[in-house]
């Protein structure tokens, strides 16, 4: 039996290729049907604005630093995220590459990490005031 984990699924891609915002969207909806007839629960996402929105904020020996703009000159910049609960991580990539196919991008799949608590303290008896 296969053991159900979360997973957060970026889209990379370049922002600037998209030419048919209708078809991008359909994409989508269609993603969003096929995962939920595949069994893979989408428990949240959202598309990005621009990278030129973006505020980034360094840290280095001088202190911190905020600028403006996308981290790095590229074309490839994240672009949106889902995040999806499955049993079948390779399946989920199948379903995901028709986002990305119109700009020439990138699906990344990476598990949520999980940090299990730590057991409670035990509960304190209080001794009766006398």
């Amino acid at each position: 039996m296969s053991t159900t984990t979360t997973y957060m699924l970026l889209l990379w891609g370049d922002p600037d290729a998209c030419i048919d915002l209708e078809a991008a969207y359909d994409a989508h909806g269609t993603f969003a049907a096929r995962c939920a007839a595949d069994g893979h629960e989408i428990v949240g996402g959202e598309e990005l604005a621009s990278p030129s929105t973006a505020r980034l904020m360094h840290v280095g020996d001088g202190g911190p630093r905020i600028t403006d703009g996308p981290y790095a000159e590229t074309t490839e910049q994240l672009g949106g995220f889902y995040l999806v609960r499955t049993s079948d991580p390779d399946g989920l990539l199948r379903l995901a590459a028709p986002l990305v196919m119109d700009d020439d991008g990138t699906v990344e799949l990476r598990p949520v990490a999980v940090h299990d608590a730590p057991d409670p303290a035990p509960a304190r008896v209080s001794e009766p005031v006398a």
